[in-house]
């Protein structure tokens, strides 16, 4: 038993010595949406076109990206997408997963988790929260990267 928790405390010690911490400012707009909505009720699908500064540690990014996204109210408020993210100056470029917890009302914070990508973010895992206002957002978050 004694081993069991000892190997437990050295796994969560080093998930959280591995995890990256990340901030990011961002800038953009809505393009080719659908909206459906009736009373209360909205849902809108899109992309989302914009510029990114993220740090990453100490290393800081500066990213173009296009997002595809999904938001919709109460009573099936949800908020997911995917980011292709290209590095400024560069032909390097990573796709993010995330989803996102809502209450739907369209004022608030987000809180979600990243949940897979490609290139430098293969396999991430870990918790990001983000505000957003009229298109221009900041944020952090906690990466568990493979790499």
């Amino acid at each position: 038993m004694k081993i069991i928790k000892i190997l437990t405390i050295y796994l969560l010690l080093s998930n959280f010595a591995l995890a990256d911490k990340m901030t990011w400012k961002y800038g953009g707009d809505w393009t080719k949406t659908t909206v459906i909505q009736n009373g209360d009720f909205m849902s809108m699908a899109g992309s989302f076109v914009g510029t990114n500064v993220m740090k990453m540690g100490d290393k800081e990014m500066r990213t173009n990206f296009v997002c595809t996204g999904l938001y919709q109210t109460k009573p099936a408020a949800m908020l997911m997408g995917s980011c292709n993210m290209k590095l400024a100056g560069t032909n390097e470029f990573w796709i993010l997963n995330w989803n996102c917890t809502t209450s739907g009302t369209g004022e608030e914070k987000c809180k979600g988790n990243a949940a897979g990508g490609t290139g430098r973010f293969e396999g991430v895992t870990g918790s990001m929260e983000w505000i957003d206002i009229a298109g221009f957002g900041e944020g952090k978050g906690t990466f568990n990267l493979k790499n």
